[in-house]
């Protein structure tokens, strides 16, 4: 489903006035989660939120089959979770078998970056190749971007663990803004690991050279 800049315009204002009226002390980083949706993320978002736009507004659903019947959703699937599976886009670094490290939509400071355990913990159980991953991005940080130093630090969003990797520069104080699509993706690239192709092996010397037979005279 395609949206026209109108749409998705009305649409994030629907869905910001709903976040406003909720009891969520996090309520501020939805919004902003929100406003920083693309067209393919607001699809994501809608879908995950079981919510369908009509001529109406916008509406819980579907219906269920049977007329009147209570329809029952589950609980709300966590922003990063969802990320993780994929359906809601991202900026990836790197990853590893237990974690995935991605930019920070709404940065701190150029270069911050996010490590996701790629199944849902608690921050005490945050797997130690997670913290690994971080400090592997965070010396990648340091050699691309040249902060003065870098913070690693642990937070919860929607009940679901993370790590911060938040570079700080000289006379810059840290400011959470938004970053455009352009910046991520020159940032992606800058921080990514390169990978190299395989050199083909080279032949040794003499291994094709003809046999010598020797007579005895």
């Amino acid at each position: 489903m395609a949206f026209t800049e109108e749409q998705a315009k009305n649409i994030k204002s629907q869905l910001l006035a709903q976040v406003e009226q909720l009891p969520n002390e996090n309520k501020d980083q939805i919004k902003k989660h929100i406003e920083t949706l693309d067209d393919a993320g607001l699809e994501a978002f809608l879908k995950q939120q079981n919510i369908q736009v009509t001529d109406q507004g916008l509406q819980q659903g579907p219906a269920t089959a049977s007329e009147g019947q209570e329809q029952q959703t589950g609980p709300e699937t966590p922003i990063f979770e969802s990320i993780i599976k994929g359906e809601i886009p991202s900026h990836k670094i790197d990853e590893n078998p237990k974690a995935l490290a991605i930019l920070e939509l709404n940065p701190l400071s150029k270069g911050h970056c996010i490590v996701l355990p790629k199944t849902k913990t608690t921050i005490e159980k945050i797997p130690k190749t997670a913290f690994s991953l971080a400090q592997k991005i965070a010396k990648r940080i340091k050699s691309k971007l040249k902060p003065e130093e870098i913070k690693i630090e642990t937070f919860q969003f929607q009940d679901y663990p993370a790590i911060n990797i938040i570079p700080v520069y000289k006379e810059q104080p840290l400011n959470k803004t938004k970053a455009n699509e352009e910046d991520l993706k020159k940032l992606q690239e800058k921080l990514q690991l390169k990978t190299r192709s395989k050199r083909e092996p080279t032949k040794k010397k003499g291994k094709n050279l003809p046999e010598i037979s020797f007579r005895i005279p």
